[in-house]
């Protein structure tokens, strides 16, 4: 079994280094991060922020050998029980604004709630970061957990023919705000620039209390979801090896 993970930053992907032996490669000058996990060999991508980024790097990296992608990382909470820490799972993901929904893989998506995985009915993919309270109360109605990347990989894993499931981790709840415009922070490709950050806190000092929290419920968030996610794939590799070639038939072993 071959599977691939995408992340949006490095503080996502940072507990994977202390968990696992890792091997690194290029693919379409793409970074991508080998472990084994049970019996499956799983290749780790950090894609940047943001739909675009998301839905290039898993295009760039997933093949038919991949017999499933899983979009993770770190989500925002839309309601008051969702709490930093919280892995949830989606039945589908929407992007904001738009009408078009895109179905996560059942059977992927029902062997992560019966591990434990809060199931939700819907994930928003955002074009930006959703850091006001206001603004949260505004998606709330309409979905439980709200990201960046989701819909760009599962768009891309449609076309690739694969099936893919959204399993992200609240990173920050309902009630708080975000301590500063991250999209002001970050450079083209996504990635955080530390300039930015310093430059923002610089200007805004009375933010730096928020920004401990905010790296404090984070770091909770991406050991949680490392956790989760370790159990996950070691089971359905140990459950579904050889049974059928190439994934053929997964999804419905993993639903029973």
């Amino acid at each position: 079994m071959r599977v691939l993970v995408t992340f949006a930053v490095e503080a996502e992907f940072a507990p994977w280094r202390k968990l696992r032996n890792l091997s690194s490669r290029e693919i379409n000058g793409i970074t991508v991060h080998e472990a084994m996990i049970g019996r499956a060999a799983v290749d780790f991508v950090v894609s940047g922020m943001g739909l675009e980024n998301a839905q290039s790097a898993t295009t760039a990296v997933l093949t038919k050998s991949h017999d499933f992608c899983i979009a993770a990382g770190f989500a925002g909470a839309l309601r008051p029980q969702l709490k930093p820490g919280t892995v949830m799972v989606s039945e589908a993901v929407q992007l904001l604004g738009k009408s078009e929904t895109l179905t996560c893989g059942r059977g992927l998506t029902l062997n992560a709630w019966e591990q434990k995985a809060v199931r939700a009915r819907l994930l928003l993919t955002s074009d930006h970061i959703v850091r006001t309270v206001e603004e949260k109360a505004q998606l709330a109605p309409f979905a439980e957990f709200v990201d960046m990347e989701s819909f760009g990989v599962l768009s891309a894993a449609q076309k690739c023919g694969r099936p893919a499931v959204a399993i992200r981790v609240i990173s920050d709840s309902d009630d708080k705000e975000l301590p500063m415009d991250l999209d002001m922070t970050v450079n083209e490709k996504g990635k955080i620039r530390l300039g930015g950050v310093l430059l923002y806190l610089g200007r805004h000092p009375m933010q730096l209390p928020a920004l401990f929290r905010l790296g404090r419920d984070s770091r909770i968030a991406a050991l949680s979801l490392a956790n989760f996610l370790e159990a996950y794939i070691k089971k359905l590799s140990l459950f579904t090896h050889g049974w059928f070639p190439d994934g053929e038939g997964l999804e419905e072993v993993a639903a029973r």
